[in-house]
C-alpha cells in the first residue's frame, strides 16, 4: 500500500473517529438535558435537611405509664415493613452524599447514625433493644419485594407517628402519644438516594468502595470467606438491582407536600392497600390532604376517631394503620385459601390499645392508661388567677363544641353507649360507654375541607380485571363483609346556607342512626366502606389462622362494631394536653394557640415546621422571623435551610375557619353564623387567659 493511500485511509478513520466523538458528545448532552437523566439525577440526590435541635434522648413527662410500658410502646412491632429494606441492609447502608458524583470517591456516615437519621425528626432512644430510633420496630422473617429470602424487616410502630418531643433552652421533653415532628416524605427520598448511590457504586469495578463497604456490612463473616464471597456478593448485587427497580415502578406522586409533622394518612393507607399491595395502580391517588399527626391520649374512649370522625372500632383503626405502613397482606391467593392472611400482629395491636386506654373511665371518673402530659415547671409557673379567668372564658366560648374541661364534673356526664341496628333491624349497643364528641359540619367550621372529603370523594376499583382469565377463585379483591354506616337520610331541601337545622332529630343525637350494610367487590366502591371491609377480612383471617373462638374475638375488638361514616365534618375533641400538640388545626396550618384564637387575617401565611423549639408565650411551634421573610420572597419554595415551609394559601393547607371574630352574630345559633365563625372576637387579654387555662389541662 502506498504512503498516499495509507495517509488517506488514516485521514478517513480520523474523520470517522471525530464524527463518532461528536455524535457521542451530542448524545451525552442530549441525555443529560433529557428528562431521563434529570429523573435519575434527582433520584440520586438526597433532600437537604436541617440539623436536629439536639442529639440527646429526651426526658419523659409523667403521663401515667411505668417506664417499661413506655419502652415497649416505643419498639413493639405491628407486623410492618415500612422501610423497604432488610434490617441488615439498613444497618450497613451509608447516608447519601449531597452530590451523587462524590459517591465514587467519598465514604459517608451510616444512614442510621444519629447525626443523619435524627435530621428527619426522629427521636433518639437510649433503650431500644436494637439501638434504633424510637418508633422503629423489627418484624422477623418477612418477604420484602426484590429480596430472595425472608429477612428481618424494619417498620414503624404507633410511636413513630404518635410520640413527640419539644425543646426549650436546655430542656428536652418526651411526650408519649403526642404528634411526631417527622418528615416521612423526605425520609423516603433520602433512603431511595442512599440505595441508588449504592447501586451506582456496584456498577463500577474500580470505584465501588461504597458498595464494597455495604456488602461487607450486610454479609458479615461470609464476606471474609473468600470461597463463597463472590457468589454472595453477586447475589447481593442482583437483589439490590431488583429492589431499586421495584421501588422505581411504584407510583409516588404527591399533590400537596406534607413536610414535617404532617402526613396524608388516609390517602396513603388507600394507596398502599388498593394500589400497591393490590397491584392496581389506577387506584393510586397522589396525597393531597395532609394532617398533623393526632395526639392519642384519651382517644381510646371516643365514640369516633380520626379528624373527620370516621371510624369507631379500635382494632379496625389500628389494623388499618398497620396495612398503611406496609404490613404484608396476601391479595393473590385463591379465595378461601389464604387470601387476606397478613403479617399484621393483632396481639401487639391489642396490647398497644390496652396500654393507651387503661380501665373504663366513666365509673371512676378519671382516665388511666396514657394520660395527657402535665405542663412542665421548666416552661414557667402557671398564673393561677389568669388561668381561672381562662376557665370562665372556656366555659363560655369553647365547651359548646369541645365539651366541658376534663377537670369539671360535667365532663363525665358525656359518656353513653352507642346504638346501631343489625340487618334484622335489631338494635344493639357498644359494650362500653363512650365519650360522645361533637362533630361540626364543614360548612360551619370553615377549616380546610380536603381531609374530610377524602372518604366522601375517593372511589376504588376492586372488581375483576377484564384483561385476565376470571373465575370464582380470581374475581376481584374478594371483599365480602358486613359493617355498619350512617343510615341514608331522605332528601330534604336544605335550610339556611345549606346545612342541617339545629332542631333536626339526628343533630340532637350527634349523627343519624347506624345500620349494617353488605360490602362486596365492585368497580366504583366507596373508599371508606371498601377499606373497612378489607381491614375486617384481614382481621378475620388472623382470628381464623390463630383459632380464636367467636366470643373471644369480641374481647380483641372491645365489643365495638365496625362502623364507618364519611362527610360528617370535623370532630371537636377535649383539649386536655393540647398545649403539647402544635401545630394546630387538623392540617397543622397554624403554629400557635395564640394565632388560632386570633382572626384568620392575623394568622401567618407561611408556617415553618421541623423545629422542636417551643414557643412558651404563644403556646406552639417557635417561628423564625428570618425564615418567614425568606418564604415571602420565594413563595414557591417548600424547604428553606432544611425546614418545611407550609404555604397556607394552597388547598389542603388552608388556615381558615375556627374563627373568633367580629363577624359573630350575638343571639344567633352557631349553625346560623357566617361560615367559619365559632365565636366573638377575643381581646389579647382573653387569648392569654385561655392559653393560661390550657396549661392546666
Amino acid at each position: 500500500m502506498t504512503t498516499v493511500a495509507q495517509a488517506r485511509r488514516w485521514q478517513f478513520f480520523r474523520k470517522l473517529f471525530k464524527l463518532f466523538l461528536a455524535i457521542t458528545a451530542v448524545s451525552v448532552l442530549l441525555f443529560i438535558a433529557g428528562p431521563k437523566f434529570g429523573s435519575i439525577w434527582q433520584a440520586l440526590t438526597p433532600p437537604t435537611m436541617r440539623a436536629p435541635d439536639t442529639l440527646e434522648a429526651p426526658t419523659p413527662l409523667d403521663q401515667g405509664w411505668p417506664a417499661d410500658i413506655s419502652r415497649q410502646f416505643h419498639s413493639i412491632s405491628q407486623g410492618t415493613r415500612t422501610l423497604p429494606v432488610p434490617l441488615s441492609w439498613l444497618k450497613a447502608l451509608e447516608a447519601p452524599v449531597s452530590n451523587p458524583l462524590k459517591v465514587l470517591l467519598s465514604e459517608n456516615s451510616k444512614f442510621l447514625d444519629d447525626d443523619y437519621i435524627l435530621r428527619f425528626g426522629f427521636i433518639k432512644s437510649d433503650s431500644h433493644p436494637l439501638g434504633l430510633p424510637l418508633g422503629f420496630a423489627v418484624t422477623p422473617a418477612q418477604n420484602i419485594p426484590g429480596i430472595a429470602d425472608v429477612e428481618d424487616a424494619v417498620g414503624f410502630t404507633c410511636a413513630a407517628c404518635h410520640t413527640s418531643h419539644l425543646t426549650h433552652g436546655d430542656h428536652h421533653f418526651l411526650i408519649d402519644g403526642g404528634p411526631a415532628v417527622t418528615d416521612l416524605g423526605n425520609l423516603t427520598k433520602a433512603l431511595g438516594a442512599a440505595l441508588g448511590q449504592t447501586l451506582l457504586s456496584s456498577k463500577l469495578p474500580l470505584l465501588n468502595g461504597r458498595f464494597d463497604r455495604f456488602a461487607k456490612g450486610v454479609l458479615g463473616d461470609v464476606y471474609e470467606d473468600k470461597s463463597s464471597r463472590d457468589t454472595r456478593v453477586l447475589k447481593l448485587k442482583a437483589e439490590l438491582d431488583s429492589l431499586v427497580a421495584y421501588l422505581a415502578s411504584v407510583p409516588g406522586d404527591v399533590d400537596v407536600v406534607e413536610g414535617f409533622t404532617r402526613l396524608d394518612a388516609l390517602n396513603r393507607i388507600g394507596n398502599q392497600s388498593f394500589a400497591i399491595d393490590y397491584q392496581r395502580f389506577e387506584n393510586y391517588v397522589p396525597p393531597n390532604a395532609p394532617v398533623n399527626y393526632p395526639h392519642i391520649w384519651t382517644a381510646s374512649w371516643f365514640d369516633w376517631v380520626q379528624y373527620d370522625g370516621s371510624i369507631m372500632a379500635p382494632l379496625i383503626r389500628n389494623a388499618g394503620e398497620g396495612l398503611g405502613v406496609s404490613a404484608y397482606v396476601n391479595l393473590t391467593a385463591p379465595h378461601n385459601e389464604g387470601r387476606f392472611s397478613s403479617s399484621v400482629n393483632i396481639e401487639n395491636l391489642v396490647w398497644i390499645e390496652d396500654a393507651l386506654s387503661g380501665e373504663a373511665p366513666y365509673t371512676a371518673r378519671k382516665f388511666t392508661g396514657l394520660l395527657s402530659p402535665p405542663w412542665p415547671a421548666e416552661l414557667g409557673a402557671i398564673d393561677e388567677a389568669l388561668a381561672a379567668e381562662g376557665h370562665a372564658l372556656y366555659k363560655k366560648k369553647c365547651q359548646g363544641c369541645h365539651l366541658p374541661a376534663v377537670t369539671d364534673d360535667e365532663f363525665w356526664t358525656k359518656f353513653s353507649k352507642v346504638d346501631y341496628q343489625d340487618s334484622d333491624n335489631t338494635v344493639k349497643q357498644t359494650g362500653d360507654e363512650l365519650l360522645r364528641l361533637k362533630t361540626i359540619p364543614l360548612e360551619q367550621i370553615g377549616t380546610d375541607p380536603a381531609q374530610a372529603n377524602v372518604l366522601v370523594d375517593r372511589r376504588v376499583n376492586t372488581a375483576g380485571n377484564a384483561d385476565s382469565t376470571l373465575s370464582d377463585a380470581t374475581w376481584g379483591m374478594g371483599l365480602n363483609s358486613t359493617l355498619c354506616t350512617v343510615e341514608p337520610q331522605p332528601y330534604a331541601k336544605p335550610e339556611g346556607v345549606g346545612y342541617p337545622s339545629p332542631d333536626a332529630d339526628y343533630q340532637k343525637k350527634g349523627y343519624p342512626p347506624l345500620v349494617e350494610v353488605d360490602i362486596k367487590d365492585g368497580p366504583n366502591l366507596s373508599f371508606a366502606l371498601a377499606l373497612g371491609a378489607l381491614v375486617e377480612q384481614v382481621n378475620e383471617s388472623w382470628f381464623d389462622n390463630n383459632f380464636i373462638p367467636p366470643e373471644q374475638r369480641k374481647v380483641y375488638e372491645k365489643d365495638r362494631p365496625n362502623c364507618l361514616r364519611a362527610g360528617a365534618g370535623y370532630k371537636a375533641r377535649p383539649l386536655n394536653g393540647v398545649w403539647a400538640t402544635a401545630p394546630y388545626l387538623h392540617n397543622g396550618s397554624v403554629a400557635t394557640v395564640y394565632e388560632l384564637l386570633s382572626p384568620p387575617e392575623e394568622r401567618a401565611s407561611y408556617v415553618q415546621l421541623g423545629t422542636t423549639k417551643f414557643d412558651v408565650k404563644n403556646m406552639g411551634v417557635l417561628q423564625d422571623a428570618q425564615l418567614a421573610e425568606q418564604a415571602k420572597q420565594n413563595s414557591t419554595q417548600r424547604y428553606i435551610d432544611g425546614y418545611f415551609i407550609l404555604d397556607t394559601t394552597l388547598p389542603g393547607n388552608l388556615n381558615t375557619g375556627h374563627e373568633f371574630s367580629d363577624r359573630w352574630i350575638e343571639g344567633t345559633h352557631w349553625s346560623r353564623q357566617p361560615a367559619g365563625v365559632i365565636g366573638s372576637a377575643l381581646t389579647e387579654e382573653q387569648r392569654n387567659a385561655l392559653i393560661e387555662f390550657l396549661k392546666t389541662q
